[in-house]
């Protein structure tokens, strides 16, 4: 067989059974055919973002682009993290998007703070799917992470999965212990770059959520969402 063309996952969400004929998305078209100079007859791999691996065999360079499913076969989510950020100062938030697609973590939850509040901009959910999008096809993951619209800590905390393991980044926490193995999805809080309001930390704590301390200095936010991500990650099998 042929090596696979693309040096990254192309994201198929309309992925079909083995057998089936795959009309792909003018960004994965262009991906392929500009990016990877895929030819006809290629096989390169896909995924839906939901836990299908797939292999496809490219048809006729023509756009859009179609493709043959050859197999497809799913892989287990396993350990799962969702993290829950305040607002980074200044034009973070892509980056902070990107980075944590790479590490694998399901879900981002922003959190509007008192202190903190994330800046509203056309397109800005778009956007982010698409960094998300880019930034799982490139780290071959199969799961794409889901970036919610953000809520109040009252109202995210409603939406707490049962019996999950639940941190708190703070510099006045307890050092790092082992993130342990309880728990299908764990949950990291990180505030906003002046820190959760006092009523928020209460909130927070009268949820289960214990302080843990991420690093010996003061982190920016964006910094402490990626530490508590690759934190919990070291523990997955």
């Amino acid at each position: 067989m042929p090596a696979d063309p693309a040096p990254s996952l192309v994201f198929a969400p309309d992925l079909g059974p083995e057998g089936s004929t795959l009309t792909l998305s003018g960004d994965e078209s262009h991906y392929l055919a500009r990016v990877c100079r895929a030819r006809s007859g290629d096989r390169f791999s896909a995924t839906d973002g939901r836990g299908a691996l797939a292999t496809l065999k490219l048809g006729p360079l023509e756009t859009p682009l179609r493709a043959e499913v050859e197999s497809v076969r799913r892989v287990s989510p396993g350990r799962r993290a969702w993290v829950w950020c305040g607002a980074p100062e200044g034009q973070r938030s892509d980056w902070l998007v990107e980075k944590l697609a790479e590490l694998g973590v399901a879900a981002l939850q922003p959190l509007r703070c008192e202190r903190g509040e994330w800046k509203e901009g056309a397109g800005r959910g778009e956007r982010w799917r698409r960094l998300a999008i880019a930034a799982m096809r490139q780290s071959r993951r199969c799961f794409l992470m889901e970036v919610r619209e953000p809520l109040e800590v009252a109202a995210a905390l409603a939406t707490l999965p049962a019996g999950s393991p639940r941190w708190l980044a703070s510099p006045q926490g307890r050092r790092l212990p082992p993130p342990g193995d309880s728990g299908s999805i764990g949950v990291g809080a990180i505030g906003p770059a002046s820190g959760f309001a006092p009523a928020e930390l209460a909130a927070l704590a009268g949820s289960g959520f214990e302080s843990i301390r991420l690093a010996e200095g003061r982190l920016r936010s964006e910094t402490a969402a990626i530490a508590w991500a690759v934190w919990w990650g070291l523990a997955s099998p």
